[in-house]
């Protein structure tokens, strides 16, 4: 007797084309799938509706959220039943307890440390996310720009081979916990201020290995094609897989052309044998830190010496010139304008007026200029300020999502108040009620692929992310045409909806629409 039978759905495999069958469940594993004629304790009628592996997103940034009361929600309604954090090179280990400048660099993505838990080594974060329980399954990847910080700070000091050979120990060391792969962070200090050798040396350890390495490239706008060719170098030299995370190219300027040259680019490598995947969020703004909007030697040294050259008025007209002129960073103010960008999420109370206003509007209740008002919220936030930038077109989003070796991820943080944004709550079921039935640029199939499948592969989830006998019971159980994303920028929290079972680990978390139970996923390691 099996522990669940899904009867009469259209099973979507993760892959191939859908067929009308049943899945069966039982230990946790998927059992069977075909014409089953059995029994079993549980029985789901799919009649309608689609059967498909539990979705994967390999791009969060819940890191410290994951121990907060009341996670999971967010994910399990949009059928995510597999996250993994750690990205963009801001992993939460090792940070010692008493590092506060670590903390106060990081705190804007990966949220504020959560009490009692030990970060000082992946593995001891990892025994306490273990003893605390996460509603869904968890992976890891070592962020190596927080190693490459508790080596070199925050300045912009060249490793020695004595510092390689530190970061090479703290890097093995988090891989040893189980890391899925590692994560860079090009556009963030420390790893800003390295050198495509710099990260050469300091992956070492990876060469000739099957460790995933996952990028937030140095640029994502003007030299996105450049930053591109930087990835597939160090590939070559280390012949290691590779992993674009959140492809796009930055400014109207750049629209529906870079992004067909810089697939031009992954295709030849990949012809060439280069393992490299790559994935994107399926919205035109992206978020993270608003001082991202400054050029890498403003923010050298960590957030006291940022705050100070932002107090500094020949160094801020100095700025001011960069940013209207120049093209020496990855200027995100300069290509897509003060109005595109939202502050999101302060911390005074003082500044709690302007979450949810452009840099224009708010600077126009400050009675300054936009550069000013970035400047000086920055200081008054002492840095912790995310934002909203409104960065690509959609076009651009489907053409790299419908290629192969595409992913679709979230990016999401967690901010502790203010407005997050909606990808938060709605990322996988827009990718279906957006692309699939109101565009029709996408075929459900390949939604499926990039949801489930592909970003398996990509971090070499080997049990996840497929129907078939023998991988795990994660599963989703919906009608396609009722997914919903319900949140807006607006109300960007509202969670989305149309999931009608998810199973974990072949056990319920949605039942019948709603979740259900107090069933935990898995730690997954390496």
């Amino acid at each position: 007797m099996f522990d669940i039978l899904i009867k009469n759905g259209t099973v979507y495999d993760g892959k191939n084309a859908p067929f009308h069958g049943d899945v069966a469940v039982s230990g946790g594993k998927i059992a069977a799938v075909g014409n089953i004629r059995a029994e079993a304790r549980q029985t789901i009628d799919a009649s309608g509706m689609c059967v498909a592996p539990g979705f994967i997103d390999i791009h969060r940034h819940g890191d410290m959220a994951i121990f907060s009361d009341g996670f999971g929600a967010a994910e399990l309604m949009q059928g995510l039943t597999s996250i993994v954090n750690g990205n963009c090179g801001m992993g939460p280990s090792p940070a010692r307890a008493d590092d506060h400048a670590l903390e106060r660099y990081l705190k804007p993505v990966l949220g504020k440390r959560a009490q009692g838990v030990d970060t000082s080594s992946l593995e001891s974060y990892l025994k306490d996310l273990e003893r605390a329980g996460a509603p869904l399954n968890v992976g890891m990847l070592a962020g190596c720009g927080t190693i490459w910080a508790n080596v070199l700070g925050y300045g912009g000091r060249r490793p020695e081979k004595a510092d390689v050979t530190k970061f090479h120990s703290m890097l093995e060391r988090e891989l040893s916990a189980g890391a899925l792969g590692v994560s860079l962070g090009l556009g963030y200090a420390p790893e800003c201020f390295l050198t495509t050798n710099d990260l050469i040396e300091g992956l070492a350890p990876l060469r000739n290995g099957d460790i995933p390495i996952t990028f937030h490239m140095r640029q994502e706008g003007d030299g996105v094609c450049a930053a591109i060719e930087e990835v597939i170098a160090v590939s070559k030299a280390l012949n290691a897989p590779v992993h674009i995370s959140h492809l796009k190219a930055m400014g109207k300027r750049n629209w529906n052309k870079r992004i067909p040259e810089g697939l031009d680019i992954i295709k030849k490598a990949a012809d060439e044998g280069v393992d490299i995947t790559f994935d994107a969020y399926p919205y035109t703004a992206g978020s993270t830190q608003l001082m991202h909007l400054l050029p890498p030697d403003f923010i050298e040294g960590g957030t006291d010496r940022t705050v100070s050259r932002l107090k500094d008025r020949e160094l801020r007209r100095e700025l001011d010139e960069r940013i209207k002129n120049g093209g020496d960073f990855d200027n995100i103010a300069g290509m897509v304008g003060w109005d595109n960008i939202l502050i999101s999420v302060v911390n005074t109370e003082a500044n709690r007026p302007f979450e949810g206003m452009t840099l224009v509007r708010a600077a126009e209740l400050r009675n300054e200029t936009p550069l000013d008002c970035l400047c000086d919220i920055l200081i008054e936030e002492n840095c912790a300020v995310t934002m909203i930038d409104f960065i690509t077109c959609d076009e651009d989003i489907v053409r790299i999502l419908n290629t192969p070796g595409a992913s679709v991820i979230s990016d999401s943080i967690y901010p502790m108040g203010g407005r997050p944004h909606p990808r938060l709550c709605g990322s996988f079921p827009r990718v279906i009620q957006r692309y699939v039935n109101e565009q029709g640029s996408m075929t459900l199939q390949r939604a499926i692929e990039i949801m489930t499948s592909a970003p398996a592969a990509a971090l070499r989830l080997k049990e996840k992310g497929s129907i078939a006998v023998g991988m795990d019971g994660d599963i989703t159980v919906f009608d396609s045409k009722k997914i919903r994303e319900n949140g807006s920028y607006a109300e960007p929290d509202k969670l989305a909806s149309g999931m009608e079972y998810v199973l974990l680990g072949g056990r319920a978390k949605i039942w019948k629409g709603r979740i259900a139970g107090d069933v935990k996923g898995a730690v997954i390691r390496r």
